[in-house]
């Protein structure tokens, strides 16, 4: 008996649950700050998708609990202001998922961290995308008619013109935001 419990004591505890606090984004760009709320949900909602990989990359945990601005004061007990979110995640034991969008002329791109309740970057991704050159081809057609010994000819005259060309600015789409989102739980490194 003495032998079953010392081996009991000894093993590994399971853990029955993780929790991810996921953070507002951080967005160095002032038309996509309007999109905060919005960007906070789609982060939120894939994270919440992607916790299988938590499961298997962690094979002790049986459940993942994804908490928001919204739903963390009440799913924790805490005073903690999650203006600091990596010292409330230190400080109340649940990990943490950091998120910046950065935009400029020629790219944009979203990182995405994952802290544990270390605040130990566990796992990083990111998406960009770039900005695009978009030509459209400048050609002018004319017909010219004209009466000849033989009759009536028709002439086509084709004008090329140099094309006219404009850049397209990059963007955060939603799809890049859920793909860095999947990238970064698929690979959480194993304890």
């Amino acid at each position: 008996m003495l032998l079953i419990l010392s081996s009991l004591l000894l093993a590994d505890p399971v853990l029955d649950a993780e929790k991810i606090y996921v953070a507002p984004p951080t967005i160095h760009d002032e038309i996509l700050e309007d999109y905060q709320q919005y960007i906070n949900s789609l982060l939120v909602s894939s994270a919440n998708v992607n916790t299988h990989w938590v499961k298997r990359q962690r094979q002790e945990i049986e459940n993942v609990f994804i908490y928001d601005k919204h739903t963390i004061e009440y799913a924790l007990d805490t005073t903690c202001n999650y203006n600091r979110p990596l010292r409330c995640g230190n400080e109340n034991r649940h990990w943490v998922m950091v998120t910046d969008i950065f935009t400029t002329t020629n790219f944009a791109t979203v990182v995405v961290k994952l802290y544990d309740e270390n605040t130990q970057l566990i796992a990083s991704s990111s998406k960009s995308s770039y900005s695009i050159e978009d030509c459209k081809p400048q050609v002018k057609e004319t017909n010219v008619k004209s009466n000849g010994p033989f009759g009536q000819t028709n002439t086509e005259i084709i004008e090329k013109s140099p094309d006219k060309c404009k850049m397209l600015k990059p963007s955060v789409l939603s799809k890049d935001i859920k793909q860095a989102v999947t990238i970064l739980f698929a690979s959480i490194h194993p304890e």
